[in-house]
């Protein structure tokens, strides 16, 4: 009987030691495939508009997107082009042109690594004199829908009312 015991701890101690590496592997991959380093810095205030648009990886891969987007998500042709021979850790895209007014930007993006996970992810930034970080914009904002509910008694169930 003891040595069945000990054979089940075993077992089941090799299993969850599994799963467990399993699941921290997982979630390393993920983070290698994150930018360890941007510019502009997610959320932050510039005091001039940036020239360019700078994402550093961990690893080595390939740039599948890289989109700027106003605050109303109005697409800004940064011109960025795929080109699936570009494969490195750090890249680099100058801004063409001025930036149309907004109360902040989005960049987004989206790589694969050499095993074809994909990762995708934003990063928002703001400028000029008066600019607030992005997330406290976000915060800010108030609904201004109004709440229609109808009078007490149309949203209750009164037994008289089921047909027969």
């Amino acid at each position: 009987m003891f040595k069945q015991s000990a054979f089940c701890r075993i077992t089941a101690s090799l299993i969850l030691g599994f799963l467990i590496s399993s699941a921290a592997l997982a979630q390393h991959s993920h983070g290698i495939l994150t930018p360890g380093v941007t510019f502009p810095k997610d959320d932050s205030v510039l005091i001039d508009p940036p020239q360019l648009i700078t994402m550093s990886f961990r690893v080595d891969v390939s740039l599948l997107k890289l989109a700027l987007y106003t605050a109303g998500e109005k697409w800004i042709n940064i011109g960025f082009q795929f080109n699936p021979d570009n494969i490195t850790h750090s890249f680099v895209y100058p801004i063409p042109g001025e930036l149309p007014a907004s109360e902040y930007y989005i960049a987004r993006w989206a790589v694969a690594d050499e095993n074809r996970r994909l990762m995708n992810g934003e990063f928002k930034f703001s400028f000029g004199p008066g600019a607030i970080p992005p997330s406290e914009t976000i915060d800010s904002r108030v609904s201004d829908l109004v709440e229609n509910l109808p009078s007490t008694g149309a949203y209750r169930f009164d037994g008289s009312q089921q047909k027969k």
